[in-house]
């Protein structure tokens, strides 16, 4: 788990699995996992209300992608109770993938107090693009009472290493 990175009214923790994230091989194919926990800043004093999150990993060719086959990731999350989220991935970008979180009620409101937390789950990343550390940005549109709406963002880093580096 990374420690959290906060915008205005939310944070943003990620824990990868396997926690080490190894480059795959021509004859060691790899996968990873990686988890974006969302709650609301410790220091905020009233609930955020999110419209969405946006999760942009970067993949593709260039240096740091952290996949080449963003197609095969697949994606899920976590949220208590009966709250739903309808989860978009568009691959129309050639050097990232972006992902929508949004949630699915009359509203499109989820109401993050100083208990609730959304997970997205992205899965099965095929990690065959360079070792190294990249950044994955994380955006979310959020008020509160005393604050307008407004968009944030955060940055997330995750790190790929060769698995000669694996003790």
């Amino acid at each position: 788990m990374t420690e959290p990175v906060t915008t205005a009214h939310l944070s943003y923790a990620l824990a990868t699995t396997p926690t080490a994230l190894t480059r795959a091989t021509t004859h060691h194919p790899r996968q990873g996992r990686l988890d974006i926990t969302v709650t609301r800043t410790g220091a905020a004093q009233a609930p955020a209300t999110c419209r969405g999150i946006t999760v942009e990993v970067p993949t593709g060719t260039h240096p740091r992608a952290l996949t080449t086959r963003p197609e095969r990731i697949n994606t899920a999350y976590r949220a208590p109770g009966s709250r739903t989220w309808l989860i978009r991935k568009m691959l129309t970008r050639p050097d990232r993938t972006v992902f929508t979180c949004t949630p699915e009620n009359p509203r499109h409101e989820a109401v993050f107090n100083a208990t609730w937390a959304f997970t997205l789950i992205l899965d099965n990343i095929p990690l065959d693009a360079q070792d190294g550390t990249t950044t994955i940005r994380v955006t979310d549109d959020t008020a509160t009472e005393s604050a307008a709406r407004a968009r944030h963002s955060a940055e997330l880093r995750v790190t790929v290493i060769a698995m000669d580096d694996v003790a």
